[in-house]
């Protein structure tokens, strides 16, 4: 597996990703409308925050990571269905983790309620619920905080 630096062409394969992990939640809480979704996607599509998922050299998935001195917001981690419960997001988090442990880093992040498998992934790896919104629910890992 390796990370790389998005690039501005990843436009397109970030929304393909997007849409094919995510598309079933939305659809639940509201509705998908794809060229809203698309406009929506190239407003937030920021080339520095992102990183491409690769898989033996296939593009599988991507990470928005947005960072402060003290924080690491993962705003997305998104993998294509037919990698999904392969390790690829464990990995991934796994790294993501030992940096925030290194660097004494908060990391958090949000899942739609509706998705109980994002929730119980994220609390497999330390993370605790600390907020609930309308269809949201904040999670958060403390750094050197170790899983149950």
């Amino acid at each position: 597996m390796n990370l790389r630096n998005a690039k501005t062409s990843d436009l397109e394969l970030t929304y393909r990703i997007k849409t094919n992990s995510i598309k079933p939640y939305v659809e639940k809480i509201w509705t998908w409308n794809d060229q809203f979704q698309k406009k929506i996607h190239e407003t937030d599509f920021t080339v520095s925050d992102t990183k491409i998922i690769e898989l033996n050299g296939k593009e599988v998935g991507y990470l928005v990571l947005k960072e402060t001195l003290d924080e690491i917001y993962l705003e997305n981690l998104l993998i294509e269905n037919e990698f999904q419960n392969s390790g690829i997001g464990k990995a991934v988090m796994e790294k993501i983790i030992e940096r925030a442990n290194s660097e004494k880093k908060l990391i958090r992040l949000q899942v739609f309620k509706i998705n109980i498998k994002a929730q119980k992934f994220y609390e497999s790896l330390g993370f605790e619920k600390y907020s609930e919104m309308e269809n949201h629910i904040g999670m958060k890992k403390n750094w050197l905080q170790h899983r149950i």
